[in-house]
């Protein structure tokens, strides 16, 4: 919650919400430094953000630093607030002095104290602080300002929630100090600040950039709008289909008044308008003759001088809300009707109407408004009632007004319909006709009916929402299901739960289980290559016994993601409700169900991914419960002594004597340990292996031509396999060749602009046997059939297993399904590694 985040108060911070009093200007009555001075009342704070609301907000702890600054006998607070900043490098453990300078946020405090006193008062005191914040960094947007404001006046017992501190924050309080730091660079003296008060040139600048601000943010308001209409499963079929028909939709975006029509030519050249619009021939005359020709209306100008007139120019858009237009095609109607209205680019504006047995006009500002929408149904087979007491209603004007109607094939061929449309033709201009898969563009002109397109949907492809979310490329390795191992993890106490009695923890998009809570055994891997990055993991099981991961994600836009373990599948939704947004939120399971908290409130996930309010008695003793478990295992993890250490990334791999090296590490007595000095009189010459990888795609850049001309030129790829690279999301442009050959490539591909990354996949000898490292597990992949795969987790400093599909020997850290045969040491070399080694030596020189 934006609100509540703004305000939000921290424990051990330079200021604090005290003496809550509830009168009716007030939730508090002052904000104030703890066990110190006043920073302001309530009321004046909320005054001062008042006047900033119609530029922006700093961020609230900065304003109170400037609020302090500028009260009277403000050195001593502001010795104090650098006191205590500066004791927090100690006992925070991070370095406050470098991370933003907090010796400039002093000074610009100090800069702001020697003001005149007629600047640290009433409206000029304001209008200083409306100068400073203007623009500033970490700014909250006018508009948000002013929905701030707006809950405040409203709500204003939500800021009780804001005055239940949270523990200190490290980078809230980086955020307050280096805005004001940064401030110091805008205005390094104190005749700056005044400098800039009295030529604050606020009204005259906003007046120019209005249009074009204002376009953008349409521009970003529009593609928000699809996204989060994508986002909610009630939405996503309608909003998955907009942007396919932007791309393929021929209407006219734009309207212009027959005596404004964009000709060129001659047709736009008159010897009337503005100095500006001279056809730049005229500036070649000399200065007399030039003058001349102005004077006597001889000068050319272009776009000519068009009669005042009154953009009153609309368009209706008319759905079909009948049974006959229920299913695919209603759906088609509205991605219709809303790809018209909402296309970025159009200035037209757009009414819609739902017609049935009457007709009614909706909004559709926004998802919720969709959902209503699609909620409007008709029980009549078609809507020809509807739209005859639309048009009974309503007289339209073919100058001014455009109507659309949207609906099914089936409809349209109704004896009714075709009456009405046939009744009211001159007053309809297009009809959309919705097919199972398809959409039919009509124009009415010249007393017939012209099919101007006819547009394909293939809704299996669109609707795919599943696939889309999983990732799109998997590397081409070994899944780790064939790993015969339990895995080594590197040491992490974060993203630890549990479900019954088995722990999970998630890391680098992996899933890994706990195979023994006394930390004497690997971790089992249950998924890989998962699109999280961070959030709150919980887990539970449906009523087929699958386990599905909850990953709920806080940010301004949270997000609820599920992973079904079982059949790989993930199903995400974006957070919909207002108490959750900005507020930081725990994940548990309780009773199989999923619940999400902040420590006071209680919701729960349903199975469709939906939030649900619940009531706390239960739910608090349950949350702490698990909270205590967790904590308990968490602080036993840490003290297990079972800790290695792991190397994840092969640099450089080769044989020497009768051994592996790799990284410097030599194999021996199953052991990674640093390799010493050879000597002179080898048995054998070393033998390296070399580094194979893939060249990937990360961004294409610029010009998605070249760049499909550069890989066609530089790989054996066709066009069409080099277009589909480029179209890809993480595409493969070289697979499985050397360094060497990647990194030239890369060169010649960035040179024109797009990014590729270089992704390893194994190390290779001549004759083709291979190394891979898979998640810190080594996998040796012989050239030779009869020479199995074998495994070797690459811990240093420990004792390690070598493994194959049948058999071990080494570490039972790593060992949990008892078909595999323990065997001696010398054994397991002479059968698999040895063999390995030879091979190599034999065809791979």
């Amino acid at each position: 919650m934006e609100f509540q985040r703004y305000f939000q108060s921290f424990t051990d911070y330079f200021w604090e919400w005290e003496n809550q009093i509830f009168s009716p200007d007030s939730v508090f009555e002052t904000i104030t430094i703890p066990n110190g001075q006043t920073i302001g009342y309530e009321k004046f704070v909320f005054e001062v953000l008042e006047a900033l609301s119609d530029t922006n907000f700093p961020p609230f702890g900065t304003l109170l630093l400037a609020i302090t600054a500028t009260n009277h006998d403000s050195k001593e607070t502001i010795d104090r607030i650098q006191d205590w900043a500066k004791a927090l490098e100690i006992t925070k453990s991070f370095p406050v002095e470098h991370s933003f300078r907090l010796g400039a946020s002093i000074g610009f405090m100090r800069q702001l104290a020697a003001l005149p006193d007629e600047y640290k008062m009433g409206e000029k005191r304001l209008k200083m602080f409306q100068t400073i914040f203007d623009g500033c960094h970490n700014r909250i947007s006018s508009e948000k300002a002013k929905k701030i404001l707006e809950e405040y006046k409203e709500h204003r017992h939500h800021l009780v929630r804001a005055g239940v501190k949270e523990p200190f924050n490290e980078a809230n309080f980086i955020k307050d100090f280096r805005t004001l730091a940064l401030l110091k660079k805008n205005f390094p003296t104190v005749e700056s600040i005044l400098s800039a008060m009295e030529n604050n040139p606020h009204e005259e600048v906003k007046e120019k950039l209005k249009e074009e601000i204002l376009e953008e943010e349409n521009l970003a308001d529009t593609a928000t709008f699809i996204e989060q209409l994508i986002q909610d499963d009630r939405t996503f079929h309608v909003g998955s289909l907009i942007k396919r028909l932007w791309s393929g939709l021929h209407i006219p975006l734009h309207h212009n008044h027959p005596s404004e029509q964009p000709l060129g030519g001659i047709s736009d050249l008159t010897n009337k308008g503005d100095f500006d619009k001279l056809v730049i021939s005229e500036f070649a005359y000399d200065d007399d003759v030039f003058m001349s020709r102005i004077a006597n209306n001889e000068a050319l100008y272009i776009q000519r001088e068009v009669p005042p007139e009154a953009d009153k120019f609309e368009r209706i858009l008319i759905i079909d809300s009948s049974l006959k237009n229920w299913g695919n095609p209603k759906i088609l109607s509205f991605a219709s009707a809303i790809a018209i209205a909402r296309h970025p680019k159009t200035d037209i504006k757009c009414r819609v109407f739902i017609a049935g047995q009457d007709f009614k006009e909706v909004p559709l500002e926004n998802v919720h408004d969709v959902i209503e929408a699609l909620s409007e149904l008709s029980g009549k087979l078609d809507c020809s009632m509807g739209l005859e007491a639309f048009f009974q209603q309503n007289k339209i004007s073919s100058k001014n007004q455009e109507v659309f109607l949207f609906s099914s094939e089936d409809s349209l061929k109704l004896t009714a319909m075709k009456n009405v449309i046939s009744a009211y033709y001159n007053e309809i201009k297009y009809v959309f006709e919705m097919e199972i898969e398809g959409i039919k563009v009509y124009k009415n002109q010249n007393n017939g009916r012209k099919m101007l397109q006819h547009i394909i949907m293939p809704l299996e492809e669109l609707w795919n929402k599943e696939k889309k979310d999983l990732p799109r490329r998997k590397p081409a390795e070994t899944e780790f299901d064939d790993i015969p191992l339990l895995f080594p993890i590197e040491r992490s106490y974060q993203n630890i739960f549990y479900y019954g009695t088995d722990f999970y923890t998630y890391l680098n998009g992996n899933l890994y289980w706990f195979v023994s809570n006394k930390f004497d055994k690997g971790f089992k891997k249950l998924a890989s290559n998962l699109p999280f990055e961070k959030g709150e993991f919980a887990m539970k099981t449906n009523d087929k016994g699958e386990k599905l991961l909850l990953c709920y994600v806080s940010a301004s836009a949270p997000r609820i993601n599920v992973y079904n373990i079982d059949q790989q599948k993930l199903k995400s939704s974006m957070v919909s409700d207002e108490d959750l947004k900005g507020v930081k939120v725990n994940a548990f399971g309780y009773k199989n169900e999923f619940y999400l908290t902040d420590g006071t409130y209680y919701w729960r996930v349903d199975d469709a991914l939906k939030i649900r309010s619940s009531g706390n008695n239960f739910l608090n003793e349950a949350f702490s419960a698990y909270s205590l478990k967790q904590n308990s295992f968490v602080q036993n993890f840490m003290n297990s002594k079972f800790k290695y250490s792991i190397i994840k990334k092969i640099k450089g791999l080769s044989i020497v004597n009768d051994g592996i090296t790799i990284n410097g590490f030599n194999l021996t007595h199953l052991e990674f340990s640093k390799r010493g000095y050879y000597s002179q009189d080898w048995k054998h010459p070393s033998i390296q292996f070399d580094e194979k990888v893939n060249l990937i795609l990360k961004n294409k850049g610029a010009s998605a031509l070249d760049l499909v001309k550069i890989i066609k030129l530089n790989t054996a790829k066709s066009l069409v396999e080099s277009k589909a690279v480029v179209d890809e999301e993480l595409g493969v442009i070289l697979n499985d060749v050397t360094r060497q050959e990647a990194e030239a490539l890369k060169s010649t591909i960035e040179s024109n602009g797009a990014i590729c990354y270089i992704e390893t996949l194994s190390f290779e000898s001549k004759d083709g046997s291979r190394v891979r490292n898979k998640d810190g597990i080594l996998i040796f992949e012989s050239s030779k059939e009869d020479i199995p795969k074998f495994y070797v987790p690459f811990i240093v400093n420990a004792r390690t297993i070598m493994a194959s599909e049948t058999e071990y020997s080494g570490n039972d850290y790593f060992i949990i399904d008892s078909f595999l045969m323990s065997i001696k040491e010398k054994d397991f070399l002479e059968k698999y590694l040895d063999p390995f080694i030879k091979n190599v030596r034999q065809n791979g020189t």
